[in-house]
């Protein structure tokens, strides 16, 4: 017996690797779609707290 084989009582068996190769797939694509978004929004963030407190620094010295 294949050990990459999933018996289920009264069902047909099912290879497990094309079964995990399945799930891979659409979590690839769901990844690729969502992975730029992500990113952009972590450099935002990052350029928002890096840069908004030297912004105020700015405005503090200016203004004495």
């Amino acid at each position: 017996m294949n050990g990459l084989v999933l018996a289920v009582d009264g069902a047909t068996t099912t290879d497990l690797g094309s079964l995990v190769k399945n799930f891979t797939d659409v979590a690839t694509q769901q990844f690729n779609g969502a992975a730029p978004a992500v990113i952009a929004a972590a450099a935002g963030l990052a350029v928002i707290m890096w840069g908004v407190p030297r912004l105020i620094g700015f405005f503090k010295r200016s203004a004495k």
